[in-house]
């Protein structure tokens, strides 16, 4: 499925990550999507870890046709995967440009070509479509993601869904499912699953969604991090308003109620979005602080008040913050009045501050 806009083909492939603390639930969306997936016929669903070398093997055998019955052009190949990962540090342990640069390059549905020399295997893919939802923490983020990051192809093409909320239910409560009620959904998906062709636009939704790009699509993210992200909103929205279309109906027509349908979703994620830094950082050095001046205030304790010197605490800091990052958590707790350095005949020395350790 595909709309025209300004010359060219846009597909409705969405990359999207479930951002929530443990224990909220992120995982049991994710399953629940792949079983969904995998029901459908003629589909693709990529395997729970790969890398980026398997992705593309997965991506180059992915391969669907279509029959249009156009004596021009019969039958249509294209390659697309459906990719779900419960824990996005699966298919990211670590933060790697190349890999990144793929994801970026997929997104876009062009073509992609590689060569590996070591095994002698050549990929070359004319129509590629990549969906991909995963999850993972506020936590995982902030470790991974270098600062720049925000800046770069794949967070701006990515729509993030965030909550911290949780919900504790009983162990023994119903959670019976509906079965008439899923397999219509599997039905619908299935039907979904199996369109093709140009969605148009009614001239109402053409101008609202032209309304929305040329007025800048406000109220837009502001937070400093989503600037990038903010320039492809537009795209965002275009994807979404197919998605709303096809749900409703076969008429591969956007309408202006699935426009605003679009712009519902957008908008609800948007919202959320700068909680995402909020409980990174709560997440990231803050957590780290607390767990120094906790190690502070039980070895000042255990040693009858004795400060603690600081390579102690330097080579407890080196196994939860990058080297670099060290003097300078050190110098936030100082100036934090968490800890206060003592001059001993051994070198500097911190002792814990606060009520808590009797101060």
């Amino acid at each position: 499925m595909w709309v025209r806009t300004l010359g060219s083909d846009l597909y409705p492939n969405l990359y999207v990550i479930l951002v929530a603390p443990p224990g909220v639930g992120k995982t049991e969306i994710t399953w629940r999507v792949r079983d969904f997936w995998r029901c459908m016929e003629d589909h693709y669903v990529a395997s729970t870890s790969v890398t980026k070398a398997s992705l593309i093997d997965e991506l180059a055998a992915a391969n669907r046709r279509w029959v249009t019955h156009s004596p021009e052009n019969p039958v249509v190949h294209f390659n697309s995967l459906l990719l779900c990962i419960n824990e996005l540090g699966v298919l990211l342990p670590a933060y790697e440009n190349e890999f990144m640069n793929v994801l970026t390059d997929l997104w876009d549905c062009k073509d992609y070509s590689e060569k590996r020399r070591t095994n002698k295997i050549e990929h070359n893919i004319d129509k590629t479509q990549l969906n991909l939802l995963a999850a993972c923490t506020p936590a995982y983020l902030n470790q991974t993601l270098p600062e720049g990051a925000w800046d770069q192809g794949f967070m701006s093409r990515t729509l993030m869904i965030f909550t911290a909320e949780r919900q504790i239910r009983s162990l023994f409560s119903d959670t019976s499912v509906d079965n008439a009620e899923e397999e219509m959904l599997k039905q619908q998906l299935e039907r979904i699953g199996n369109l093709y062709g140009e969605i148009k636009f009614t001239e109402g939704a053409a101008k609202l969604v032209d309304g929305f790009h040329m007025s800048g699509g406000e109220p837009r993210p502001d937070h400093p991090k989503l600037v990038s992200y903010t320039i492809r909103r537009t795209v965002h929205l275009l994807k979404l308003c197919i998605v709303a279309s096809m749900s409703r109906s076969d008429e591969l027509l956007i309408r202006e109620n699935d426009y605003e349908r679009a712009l519902g979703w957008l908008l609800e994620a948007e919202q959320a979005m700068p909680e995402i830094f909020k409980a990174m950082a709560q997440g990231g050095t803050g957590k780290v602080m607390e767990e120094a001046w906790h190690y502070l205030f039980t070895t000042y304790a255990k040693e009858k008040q004795q400060p603690i010197m600081l390579h102690r605490l330097i080579q407890f800091l080196q196994e939860r913050v990058p080297v670099h990052n060290v003097q300078n958590t050190i110098d936030l707790m100082e100036k934090g009045k968490m800890i206060e350095k003592r001059l001993m005949p051994g070198g500097p020395a911190y002792i814990p501050l606060g009520k808590r350790a009797g101060q």
